[in-house]
């Protein structure tokens, strides 16, 4: 097999609340209707919404931004 590149995007997250159920690309629970979950975005570039991950509001709380999305300034 190849080598695969990849392109690598600076994001940052965004708050949001669900209007559909989501799971959080961490734990793995379901982020109910009307809850405030942290959206991944692209900051230069778009990210599209199939790629980007989604956190509950527990594990953004308890990792914070930087641990989740794994880059460091």
């Amino acid at each position: 097999m190849g080598n695969m590149n990849q392109i690598k995007i600076e994001t940052r997250l965004i708050k949001k609340i669900v209007k559909f159920p989501e799971i959080c690309t961490n734990c793995k629970t379901k982020i109910p209707n009307g809850e405030i979950y942290h959206l991944e975005e692209g900051v230069k570039e778009h990210l599209h919404s199939l790629i980007s991950r989604r956190f509950c509001s527990k594990c953004y709380a308890k990792y914070g931004e930087k641990k989740l999305i794994g880059y460091t300034r």
